[in-house]
């Protein structure tokens, strides 16, 4: 057999000053790329350094317009309008929750108010979820009897009671408490 022929080849991709081992070809990489990377850091570090200086001083100007306006805020008349804002905010939101829950019922109580006779003067008057008491003064009993007749007979009332008493020096006077339940619309 013929001696083996040593076959040659080219490869192109290999540089001719190539290091053959792997620590010469790290040391390569680490001198030729790791310079670029090097640059590369001391970019951003230097980026940052001069940063630095813009941010500080919007820092600074930002924490002197905060201090210039807690100062602005910390005066007397401020504080005591945020006092007065706040407890009117608060009595809104109670009226608002008070009226949207509560019956309206007015026109009830003008109409038991309006019914008193003439001849009977109202003298103390308390409303309670539908119960109502009022005192009425007056000298004639008739006017009294009449008076507690037609609240019995009106059905937007149930529950009345009349209490008559003497009052006055003189006894000429009665003192009647009455008291009644009012109907709510949902019962009428």
């Amino acid at each position: 057999m013929p001696a083996k022929i040593k076959r040659r080849t080219i490869n192109l991709l290999e540089p001719i000053g190539a290091p053959a081992d792997t620590w010469s070809a790290i040391y390569a990489w680490v001198f030729n790329v790791g310079r670029y990377l090097m640059l590369a850091i001391e970019i951003i570090v230097l980026v940052v350094f001069f940063s630095r200086f813009v941010l500080d001083r919007q820092n600074h100007d930002l924490t002197e317009e905060i201090n210039d306006k807690a100062f602005l805020l910390s005066n007397q008349n401020f504080r005591l309008e945020e006092v007065r804002y706040k407890n009117t905010h608060l009595v809104l939101n109670d009226i608002y929750r008070l009226s949207n829950g509560q019956p309206l019922n007015s026109e009830d109580i003008a109409l038991l108010l309006s019914s008193v006779p003439s001849g009977l003067t109202l003298d103390k008057f308390a409303y309670n979820n539908g119960r109502v008491s009022l005192t009425v003064v007056g000298s004639d009993i008739s006017t009294i009897r009449d008076y507690e007749f037609s609240l019995r007979q009106n059905t937007n009332y149930e529950n009345v009671t009349f209490t008559v008493s003497r009052s006055g020096v003189s006894k000429a006077d009665y003192d009647v408490v009455i008291s009644l339940t009012v109907k709510l619309q949902e019962d009428k």
